[in-house]
């Protein structure tokens, strides 16, 4: 590889998501590992945000001309982690990202799709641009099986595509004595161990509140624990967390109210007996610190993270019952022993597969 060589990444970024953001940092941590002097530059919402955070250079990804000069001047184009393939957001988003591959195939660049979830894809032209430009890109890497099987049965006869792992598997958490500084911080007693709480807002999971509220009660009650609310997404799951702990109305229940950084929460989630969880990267977080979990799913993507880490104890947002949550807690809670050994056996194998993301984006760099 050359000096000259660069990197230009799409994804999330720039947004205040946690999961978004830990995929960047796991990418660019990676390769950087490998070669440090390999020049990256990142598509964000928030340029100088994205810079401050990262050893990168960022450009605004709705400015057109930037994006093309970027696009022109880099060496591999990579579509970067989580579910950007997808229209159940927005077609405009798929759009966007679809069109940057576009443009890169365009310019005669190497496209990776880097372990990413993709679909589902609902509208016919929709999942019909996508067949057609995946069966274009160099190669696709994918999080999980579920997402193999998408595109195969979306049709893409890509002969490239290998499932790997999230990104985030090569992360670590902070130590423990700055998790300490942070309950401390947040007036947060540790005399109990914790459960941990996780949601964000959804708009077909209309008792999704007052359920939560009834379990964690509930978790309080039976386990003799606290239970800690952790936003993902800054500000909507830090309003969903307050809303809930004022319907608990009891001592016992406290929500993580400052914003941290990815090590940070990932560090906070280590501490956790077990994790009830909305958000994907919330469960990944978990999954690395081999955290048992119950998912609360409110998309394909947290099936397939959750059933390719043999934790099927799901429960559907838009369905949701409360004594079928409880019944799940209860038995991860019982459990979690054996759940962190499948756990911690898993983990090696899946950050090992994260980091085979990085050899085969450098190999199209090499040519």
């Amino acid at each position: 590889m050359r000096f000259k060589d660069s990197i230009l990444i799409s994804g999330y970024y720039g947004f205040d998501n946690s999961g978004d953001d830990a995929i960047l940092k796991a990418i660019v941590k990676d390769i950087k590992e490998y070669n440090k002097e390999i020049n990256i530059t990142v598509l964000s919402k928030n340029p100088p945000k994205t810079e401050n955070m990262y050893p990168v250079q960022a450009i605004n990804r709705f400015k057109i001309k930037e994006v093309f000069g970027a696009m022109k001047d880099s060496s591999l184009f990579i579509s970067g982690g989580g579910s950007l393939l997808q229209d159940v957001t927005s077609t405009r988003s798929l759009l966007y990202y679809l069109t940057l591959m576009k443009i890169a195939k365009l310019y005669k660049k190497p496209v990776m799709i880097y372990a990413n979830g993709i679909g589902p894809i609902k509208k016919k032209l929709n999942r019909f641009l996508t067949r057609k430009i995946l069966n274009r890109v160099d190669i696709i890497t994918l999080r999980d099986e579920d997402s193999k099987e998408f595109i195969s049965d979306l049709g893409v006869k890509n002969k490239n595509i290998v499932v790997t792992a999230d990104p985030v598997f090569t992360l670590e958490p902070v130590s423990e004595d700055r998790v300490r500084g942070i309950l401390e911080c947040e007036k947060i007693p540790t005399n109990k161990k914790f459960i941990g709480v996780s949601v964000r807002q959804w708009k077909n999971a209309e008792n999704l509140i007052t359920i939560m509220a009834d379990a964690i009660r509930h978790i309080i009650k039976e386990y003799n624990v606290n239970v800690l609310m952790i936003p993902m997404h800054y500000p909507e799951d830090l309003e969903i967390s307050i809303e809930i702990d004022k319907l608990v109305n009891q001592e016992g229940c406290y929500v993580i109210s400052q914003k941290y950084n990815v090590e940070e929460i990932m560090g906070i989630i280590k501490e956790m007996e077990l994790i009830v969880a909305m958000r994907l990267h919330s469960l990944i977080y978990a999954a690395t610190q081999q955290v048992p979990m119950v998912g609360l799913s409110y998309d394909p993507k947290v099936d397939g993270i959750l059933r390719s880490i043999g934790m099927d104890y799901i429960c559907n947002v838009e369905k949701l019952v409360y004594d079928d949550l409880i019944e799940k807690i209860d038995c991860v809670w019982n459990n979690r022993n054996d759940i962190k050994e499948d756990l911690k056996k898993q983990n090696e194998q899946l950050k090992n597969k994260a980091l085979s993301n990085v050899t085969m984006a450098l190999d199209l760099l090499k040519g």
